[in-house]
């Protein structure tokens, strides 16, 4: 069975990227290579995640207001260019942890593991 973390960084991880790509690109106008250099990660994923086939998990997060405008803060701080990437991990945890706190990750784990529908493990 897989642990709600493994769940997180094989399908929300990818998606919070995928949508921080995105918003990087279309609202900053930032290039794929400045993206990459700012959160640390090659061109070719930057490319996968603008093309939608990394990250397909967007729309569990796009579907909640508060997570997207967190997402959405984190990418302006980082177009602003003042976040280390030690910022950026500890950005990305504290949505994570919303993220388990409003049980987001719940209806992906019970989908890959139906036997946890009475789980409460994430918050």
């Amino acid at each position: 069975m897989k642990p709600y973390c493994e769940v997180m960084v094989s399908s929300i991880l990818p998606a919070m990227r995928s949508l921080i790509t995105r918003e990087l690109l279309t609202t900053y106008n930032l290039t794929q290579m400045e993206t990459s250099e700012l959160l640390g990660i090659t061109q070719a994923a930057i490319s996968q995640y603008n093309k939608e086939s990394r990250g397909a998990k967007v729309k569990i997060l796009e579907k909640d207001e508060e997570i997207m405008k967190m997402i959405k803060e984190l990418a302006k701080k980082i177009a602003r260019g003042n976040m280390t990437a030690l910022k950026i991990n500890s950005e990305f945890c504290k949505i994570c942890k919303e993220i388990r706190k409003k049980k987001l990750i719940c209806q992906l784990h019970e989908d890959i593991y139906p036997s946890l529908s009475s789980c409460s493990e994430c918050f």
